[in-house]
């Protein structure tokens, strides 16, 4: 099998991002031989953030001289992107042998495993194919019954919980926490980033039924200083950790990542890996991590962003502030999935922009363009309508002044289709 034709025989598989049970992601790694068992992994989930505590988590222990999977979703410029050890993806020739080795169970009817389960357990048998010592996993949607439950953790990680995925994992902040509380394990450390008092009821209940102790993240101070050139510089004020850091994903919002990764340092420490001040310095330094407030170009600047949800656009309209102070000069491209709370999105972004162009993506789940316009014309300001992203890109770009800056928002897939777009231009 080649990788055209393991891309093909994936292609096929049911999308859905989450089937109730683990079993058919068992089933796919007992006929890898359970590769999971082989090395001990960081196991994230959260509603928004977990991607970039991954990148960064996966960044200081590489350079801490550790050999280290990463397993993310989704894939932003190729799908190989999920799968990678020590920042390289897997190669096209193993991804075709290891698709083959599962494609029995992949099989037909209506229980055979998603596409999801499918590039998990991939991953799982790449990451000890090449014998990593660890590996840093990213949950896919929710927790409990995510493909990813299945890896041997020596700690678990929840970021944030905020509504996202209603439909699927409920429609409280109380049940979506129930969900993503179901990665703690017995005697493993739970990381527990921002919540409130309905989330932390949740998942501390959780913890205790299973046993995991829970550790806080609000024990390590971090002050934001003015940012220099491309990067954003922290002070850091903690025994055994640099005093000043500069990490490239330049947004307010990556304060909190960068706090719950610099914990999860410690905990690493505590649990048999050692890692210096020099090499958290030198990861953060050159952590990246695509689609996070990412200027992909200057003169004019545009910026991709993955903000998916109420939350992340808040975040986000943070970032456009702070970072991009001239509100005249400012364009949003926005594309929504049909699926998100719509009017959340767009009442968070739309009015600090001076023109927003509206466009679908390729994604089945994709909002109209016609009825998200109809969400942007609440408010008092000029849009267009488009029905592709690549529509949108070339008339914001032809209509925009070097000094001016277009922000592209509101899902991974509009992110992931203005950057092939924008490559090939």
């Amino acid at each position: 099998m080649d990788y055209a034709a393991a891309r093909s025989l994936l292609a096929r598989l049911p999308s859905i991002e989450v089937k109730p049970g683990l079993e058919r992601t068992r089933l796919l790694l007992e006929t890898l031989g359970h590769p999971e068992r082989g090395y001990p992994a960081i196991h994230v989930a959260g509603t928004n953030g977990k991607g970039s505590v991954v990148a960064i988590l996966a960044s200081i222990l590489n350079a801490a001289g550790y050999r280290v999977g990463r397993f993310t979703s989704p894939d932003l410029i190729d799908l190989r992107d999920r799968i990678a050890i020590d920042g390289e993806w897997i190669e096209e020739e193993r991804f075709a042998a290891l698709t083959e080795r599962i494609a029995p169970p992949l099989g037909s009817g209506a229980d055979r495993p998603t596409l999801f389960e499918a590039l998990t357990a991939i991953a799982l048998a790449h990451f000890a194919e090449e014998e990593v010592d660890i590996a840093v996993v990213e949950v896919g949607l929710g927790g409990r019954f995510d493909a990813t439950n299945v890896v041997d953790p020596i700690l678990t990680i929840l970021t944030n919980v905020d509504l996202d995925h209603t439909g699927i994992l409920g429609d409280t902040i109380a049940k979506i926490a129930w969900e993503k509380a179901g990665i703690a394990k017995p005697a493993v450390p739970l990381l527990v980033g921002r919540l409130d008092e309905e989330g932390w009821a949740v998942v501390r209940a959780e913890a205790e039924l299973v046993g995991a102790p829970i550790a806080h993240t609000n024990r390590i101070l971090i002050e934001r200083e003015a940012p220099e050139s491309e990067r954003a510089v922290y002070r850091i004020d903690r025994p055994r950790f640099p005093k000043r850091i500069r990490l490239p994903l330049i947004a307010p919002y990556q304060e909190d990542n960068l706090r719950t990764a610099l914990r999860a340092v410690e905990l690493l420490r505590e649990r048999g890996f050692p890692i210096d001040s020099e090499a958290i310095e030198e990861g953060i330094a050159t952590v990246s991590w695509p689609g996070r407030f990412e200027v992909i170009r200057r003169d004019p600047l545009v910026v991709l962003d993955g903000a998916h949800n109420v939350a992340g656009a808040l975040a986000l309209a943070d970032a456009v502030e702070a970072l991009l102070p001239e509100r005249s000069r400012r364009r949003l491209l926005l594309g929504i999935l049909s699926d998100k709370d719509v009017p959340g999105i767009v009442g968070a972004l739309v009015p600090l922009f001076s023109r927003v162009y509206v466009a679908g993506s390729s994604s089945p789940r994709s909002l109209a363009p016609e009825e998200l316009a109809r969400h942007v014309a609440g408010f008092p300001i000029p849009h267009e309508c488009y029905n592709s992203i690549e529509e949108g890109l070339e008339a914001a770009l032809g209509s925009m002044k070097p000094e001016d800056s277009l922000v592209v928002a509101g899902s991974l897939t509009v992110v992931k289709e203005a950057r092939r777009h924008l490559e090939g231009r």
